[in-house]
């Protein structure tokens, strides 16, 4: 299982996504968010392919698809951390902490 905690950004939304495997091809995806955009893609997104969704191009998969469905901006980071979920779950990478910054007077 992987849990993971995403603080959209300016937003100011948090979501908690719970990613576990269910099966060897399938794994289960729960959320916990204050965004009610969120709110609607878990209402939709509960179970996964791994195989599928990891082969895939990102704009094909269905975590992809519908958080376009779903997702006030297409700069969601929401759906890059349920994709970071699978892969953890379906042990095909170790748990690694992931990071968006920016750099002041970098512009």
């Amino acid at each position: 299982m992987s849990v993971l905690w995403v603080k959209a950004g300016i937003c100011g939304q948090e979501t908690t996504v719970e990613v576990r495997k269910v099966s060897q091809t399938r794994v289960s995806i729960a959320f916990q968010t204050t965004c009610e955009h969120v709110q609607r893609l878990s209402e939709e997104l509960k179970e996964l392919n791994i195989g599928e969704e990891m082969d895939r191009p990102m704009n094909l998969t269905t975590t992809y698809s519908l958080a376009s469905k779903h997702l006030c901006r297409s700069s969601c980071v929401v759906p890059a951390a349920i994709l970071k979920g699978v892969e953890v779950a379906a042990n095909i990478f170790l748990p690694a902490a992931i990071a968006i910054e920016f750099i002041d007077g970098a512009i």
